[in-house]
């Protein structure tokens, strides 16, 4: 298991050439949170007409300890041109972001996502912990197959209380 923030500022390189084609700046997650599936790599163009450059989950490669390896330079693209980009949750819009119980209690908040060795999201790194007891205040994580509902900008994850403090993501 590892930390998005981990691959933070990691290299990405084209398995063709070994140009170095960026690094990950940020992680964008499919609606559900269930996967990685785009890496913002940098951006191109000037002081006003920045545009960010990505590559698709499908185009990595190898998801290396120190570099990601990618098909080939071809593969970066413009993020707006990926199909349902505006569909994906990025990590840094996942930071902070409440869980709550169904019936309302707070659990934590989202400190940061936590990843198996292929970017599927295995749960949630707690920034803040309001429970004081029990499991999740001890491992500060929750488990993404504990949680119900992912909610928005606006609405906090729901989770079942029971269920969150039964599944470690350890023994996952």
């Amino acid at each position: 298991m590892i930390s998005a923030e981990q691959h933070q500022s990691k290299l990405l390189i084209s398995i063709t050439n070994g140009e170095k084609l960026g690094e990950i700046k940020d992680l964008y997650f499919d609606s559900e949170l269930t996967k990685m599936k785009v890496v913002l790599a940098g951006s191109e163009g000037g002081l006003f007409s920045q545009k960010d450059l990505a590559i698709t989950r499908h185009d990595i490669q190898v998801y290396g300890v120190d570099a990601w390896l990618i098909a080939g330079a071809d593969t970066v693209v413009r993020l707006e041109n990926i199909a349902d980009v505006d569909t994906f949750v990025t990590l840094s819009d996942l930071r902070g972001r409440e869980i709550q119980t169904e019936g309302g209690t707070r659990i934590g908040t989202v400190g940061d996502v936590l990843l198996d060795a292929e970017a599927r999201v295995l749960g949630f790194a707690l920034q803040k912990v309001y429970v004081q007891e029990g499991p999740l205040a001890e491992r500060k994580n929750i488990a993404r197959s504990a949680i119900v509902d992912v909610g928005s900008k606006d609405t906090p994850m729901l989770t079942v209380l029971a269920q969150a403090e039964a599944v470690n993501i350890e023994e996952n």
